[in-house]
C-alpha cells in the first residue's frame, strides 16, 4: 500500500460532411460569354464600351485567366448567387494517454510522477467563411502535446505543508495547405512567388461575386514550444489564519516558421474600373491588385517568467471570512536567440536590428510593475445562516509572453511584403503578377512595437447573494464586472489622411504601412447572473442559470475574425472603434439536469422482476439546454477596395473601410435572405471614411439541446460496464452563421451557412 499507479488511453475518430454553399461561374461566363449573366456586362478596358452582346472576343482572352477560371467546379444548382453546394468530409484523429505513479515515502511525504501525451491529426475541408468555400483548399492541422511532471507533497508539521512541482511540456503543431507539395501553378501558367517548395501553390485569388480560389494565405506554419516549469507552494495554518505562499518559474523556447502570404494574392473586382466585371477582368488577365511576401523569417524565441504570491484566509468570526493576498509577476519580453530580427524605430524612421542602438533585444522595454492584489469576503447572514453574501476583487495579468515576440520577424529583409498595381498605360498582367521589374520601387511594410509596451491585465469584481430555499435548493443572484486594460492590439501609424486625389503619399514615404503593436486597447463587462441549483433529490438534480450582460471594447482580438477585422478603419481615431465585443452575448440561458429512473432493484417499479429488473435498473439521463442571443458583427466595404484611399495594412489583412449608415439597419422580422436592411448602407464618396460603427448589428441566436442516456451494469466486484447513448443538437435545430457583411457583394445581408447538425454517438466504458 505504498505505490499506486493509474493509466488511460482514449481514441477519437470522426468523419463528418461539412456543407457549404457558394457561387461559381457558369460554363458560359468562364468562357467569356456574359450574355445571360446576372453580373454586369463587361466593357472593353481600352474604350470602356460594352462588348457586343456581352461576349468577350476570343482575341482578348488570357490563356492563364481562362485556365484559372476553369479551376472552378461547374454549378450544381440553379439558385442565383448560390449555384454550388459541396459536402467534403472533415477528418479528425485524436489519441490521448496518461500514466501516473504515486509513491508514499513516509506517512507524511509522497512523490508522484505523471506523463501525458496527446496526438491529433485534423483535416478541415474549409478554413473559414473568409476563405475559399470550394473543396480542395482546406487545411491539415497536426498537433502533438507531451507533458512530464515530478512532484512531492510533504506534511512538515500538522500546521505546515509543502507541495513542489517540476515539469516539462512540449507542444508541436502546424497548419498546412491541402495538397502541400503538389502545386497546380505550372498547369495554369502562374509563377511561384517563393523559392521554398513548402510554400508552392495557387495564390489566394478573390473575384467579386464568387468564392475565392486558393488556400488560406496564413499557411503553411509550424511551431514547437518547450516549457520548463518549477513551482513550490506552502500552506501554514495558525489560529484563525490559513496562510499560503509560493513561487513559480517558467522558461519558454519556441522554434517556428510562419510563411504568411508566401504564395501571394490576386484581386479582381467589379469596382476596379477595368471592365466593370470581376470575372471578365480575370479572363482578360487584368488584376486590380497583387502582392505577396518573400521571406526568410524562421523564429527562435526565448523568454522567462516568474511569480511570487502570498495570501491569507482569515476567519474574523464564525460567520465571516476575509481573504487577502498579493501576487507579483514578471514576463521577460521574448527575444530571438541570435537577434536575427529588425524592428521599425519611430525615432530614426528606419529598420534597426534588435539589440543595437537604442532598441532592446525584444523590441520593447520590460514591464516590471506587475503587482496583482486580491481581496475577498464571505459572510453568513441571519440567525439561520441560510444566506451567504460574497464579494471579491482581483487583478490578473496576461500570461501570453510570446504573443508580441512573433512580431519581430515581420520586417525586411526577413519578411518583405510587396504590393503591385496597374499604371496608366502599363497594366498589371496575370502572366506576371509579381513583377521583378516593377516601374516604381515600392516601399515595404514595416512592423514596430510600442517601446513602453505593458503587460495586459484585467480587473475582476463580483457581488453575490446565495440563499438556501430548502435543504436541497439554492438560489444565487450575482453581479459580475471586469475591466481589461492595456490589451494587445495594433494600428497603422503610417496611414495617410483620406482624400480622393492620387497619389496620396504616406507620412513616412520610405515605407508602406507601418503596423504598431500597442498595449492601448481596453474593455468593460457587466453582467447580472441568476442561478438555481437543486441537488439530487428523488433521483433528480438541476442547475439552471441566466445571464444578462454587455461587453464593450475597441478590439476583441489581435487578429481578424469572421464578423469584424479587429483593426481600426482610421488609425488616428481609435475612439471610433469602441463598440460591442465580438463575443458579446446579451442574453444566455443554460439548464443542465440529471435524472435517475426509479426502476429496478430498490424501487417500487419492477423492483423484483428478475432479468427484466436487471435490464431496466440503473438507467439515467442527463442533458444541457442552451439558448442565447446572437453575436454582433461589423458591416464593411469589399476588402479589395480602398475607398478611403488610405492604403492597405498587412495586419489589417486589406482595407478596413466601412460604409455610410443612412437609416435604421435593423429589421423587425429578419430572414435568411435579408437579415438586415441592406439599403441602409451606402458607399461613401471616394476619399472618405464611412460613418457606420463597429459591431452595430447582431447575428442569429443559438439554441441547442444535448442529451444522453446511460446504463450502468455491475459485473463482479468492482467491475462495472457503462453503456452511453449521446445526442448533440438532438432536436437538429438549425443554428445559422453570420450573414454576408460586405457591401457590394451578392451575398450582402444573406445567410448562407449554418453550424453543426444533430450528431449521435454510442459508447461502452469498462470501469474497474
Amino acid at each position: 500500500n505504498q505505490t499506486f499507479f493509474f493509466a488511460d488511453y482514449e481514441g477519437y475518430r470522426l468523419r463528418e460532411g461539412i456543407t457549404r454553399v457558394t457561387n461559381v461561374p457558369t460554363i458560359q461566363e468562364r468562357s467569356g460569354d456574359f450574355s445571360q449573366s446576372l453580373f454586369p456586362k463587361p466593357a472593353d478596358p481600352s474604350t470602356q464600351q460594352s462588348f457586343p452582346e456581352g461576349k468577350i472576343p476570343t482575341g482578348y482572352l488570357s490563356t492563364v485567366g481562362l485556365a484559372v477560371a476553369n479551376l472552378y467546379p461547374e454549378p450544381n444548382r440553379l439558385t442565383p448567387f448560390q449555384n454550388f453546394v459541396s459536402s467534403p468530409s472533415l477528418k479528425d484523429r485524436n489519441d490521448q494517454a496518461d500514466f501516473r505513479l504515486d509513491h508514499l515515502l513516509t506517512q507524511y511525504s509522497e512523490l508522484f510522477f505523471r506523463f501525458s501525451i496527446s496526438d491529433r491529426d485534423l483535416f478541415e475541408p474549409f478554413s473559414s467563411s473568409n476563405f475559399s468555400l470550394l473543396p480542395g483548399f482546406g487545411n491539415n492541422v497536426p498537433r502533438r502535446a507531451q507533458n512530464i511532471m515530478l512532484g512531492s507533497s510533504v506534511v512538515v508539521t500538522p500546521t505546515l505543508t509543502n507541495q513542489a512541482r517540476l515539469s516539462f511540456t512540449r507542444v508541436a503543431g502546424g497548419v498546412f495547405q491541402e495538397n502541400m507539395g503538389d502545386s497546380i501553378n505550372p498547369s495554369v501558367g502562374l509563377p511561384e512567388l517563393s523559392d521554398n517548395p513548402r510554400d508552392h501553390g495557387l495564390p489566394f485569388i478573390t473575384i467579386s461575386g464568387f468564392s475565392p480560389l486558393g488556400a488560406e494565405y496564413n499557411n503553411p506554419q509550424q511551431s514547437a514550444t518547450n516549457v520548463f516549469h518549477v513551482s513550490d507552494n506552502t500552506s501554514y495554518s495558525h489560529g484563525s489564519h490559513l496562510l499560503k505562499f509560493g513561487f513559480n518559474f517558467r522558461s519558454v523556447q519556441q522554434n517556428a516558421f510562419r510563411d504568411i502570404q508566401s504564395r501571394g494574392f490576386l484581386t479582381f473586382s467589379d469596382q476596379a474600373g477595368i471592365s466593370s466585371n470581376a470575372l471578365a477582368d480575370l479572363l482578360l488577365g487584368l488584376p486590380l491588385l497583387s502582392g505577396g511576401a518573400r521571406l526568410d523569417n524562421h523564429q527562435h524565441l526565448r523568454t522567462k517568467s516568474y511569480g511570487f504570491f502570498i495570501q491569507d484566509n482569515y476567519h474574523l468570526a464564525r460567520d465571516l471570512t476575509i481573504s487577502a493576498g498579493i501576487r507579483y509577476e514578471h514576463n521577460s519580453p521574448p527575444v530571438d536567440k541570435e537577434d536575427r530580427a529588425n524592428i521599425y524605430d519611430p525615432k530614426t524612421q528606419s529598420l534597426v536590428q534588435v539589440g543595437t542602438q537604442t532598441i532592446p533585444r525584444s523590441g520593447y522595454q520590460s514591464d516590471r510593475n506587475n503587482w496583482a492584489p486580491r481581496l475577498g469576503l464571505a459572510w453568513a447572514l441571519g440567525n439561520t445562516k441560510n444566506s451567504v453574501l460574497r464579494t471579491g476583487y482581483g487583478l490578473y495579468f496576461d500570461q501570453s509572453p510570446l504573443a508580441t515576440g512573433e512580431g519581430l520577424y515581420f520586417n525586411a529583409p526577413f519578411f518583405d511584403m510587396k504590393l503591385f498595381f496597374p499604371f496608366p498605360g502599363l497594366p498589371l498582367r496575370i502572366e506576371n503578377p509579381f513583377p521583378s521589374n516593377f516601374p516604381v520601387s515600392l516601399p515595404s511594410s514595416a512592423l514596430s512595437i510600442q517601446n513602453n509596451l505593458r503587460t495586459a491585465y484585467i480587473q475582476h469584481w463580483n457581488l453575490s447573494l446565495q440563499h438556501e430555499l430548502s435543504q436541497n435548493r439554492i438560489l444565487e443572484i450575482s453581479y459580475v464586472g471586469s475591466k481589461g486594460t492595456k490589451l494587445l492590439t495594433a494600428r497603422d501609424v503610417n496611414q495617410p489622411r483620406p482624400k480622393a486625389q492620387l497619389p496620396n503619399p504616406r507620412p513616412v514615404v520610405q515605407f508602406d504601412d507601418i503596423n504598431m503593436i500597442e498595449s492601448r486597447a481596453s474593455s468593460t463587462y457587466h453582467g447580472l447572473q441568476i442561478r438555481f441549483h437543486q441537488h439530487l433529490m428523488s433521483g433528480f438534480s438541476v442547475l439552471s442559470s441566466y445571464t444578462f450582460s454587455k461587453s464593450l471594447d475597441d478590439s476583441s482580438n489581435f487578429f481578424s475574425s469572421t464578423g469584424d477585422p479587429n483593426f481600426p478603419q482610421d488609425s488616428l481615431n481609435i475612439r471610433a472603434e469602441r463598440g460591442l465585443s465580438n463575443f458579446d452575448v446579451r442574453h444566455r440561458v443554460s439548464i443542465s439536469y440529471s435524472y435517475h429512473f426509479p426502476i429496478g432493484k430498490g424501487h417500487a417499479v419492477l423492483g423484483n422482476q428478475g432479468w427484466l429488473s436487471k435490464i431496466l435498473e440503473n438507467w439515467q439521463t442527463t442533458g444541457v439546454i442552451t439558448v442565447q442571443s446572437g453575436r454582433p458583427f461589423t458591416v464593411a466595404l469589399l476588402p479589395e477596395i480602398d475607398n478611403s484611399n488610405t492604403g492597405r495594412s498587412m495586419l489589417g489583412f486589406g482595407a478596413n473601410d466601412r460604409p455610410n449608415l443612412n437609416t435604421n439597419p435593423r429589421l423587425s422580422n429578419p430572414q435568411n435572405d435579408t437579415w438586415f436592411n441592406t439599403s441602409a448602407f451606402t458607399v461613401p464618396p471616394t476619399g472618405n471614411f464611412g460613418n457606420s460603427g463597429r459591431n452595430i448589428l447582431g447575428g442569429p441566436g443559438f439554441q441547442n439541446f444535448n442529451a444522453s442516456l446511460i446504463k450502468n451494469t455491475a459485473l463482479s466486484g468492482d467491475l462495472k460496464l457503462q453503456f452511453r447513448m449521446e445526442a448533440f443538437n438532438i432536436l437538429n435545430h438549425v443554428n445559422f452563421d453570420l450573414p454576408g457583411i460586405f457591401l457590394g457583394s451578392p451575398t450582402f445581408g444573406r445567410i448562407l451557412s449554418a453550424q453543426s447538425p444533430r450528431h449521435l454517438q454510442l459508447g461502452l466504458k469498462l470501469l474497474f
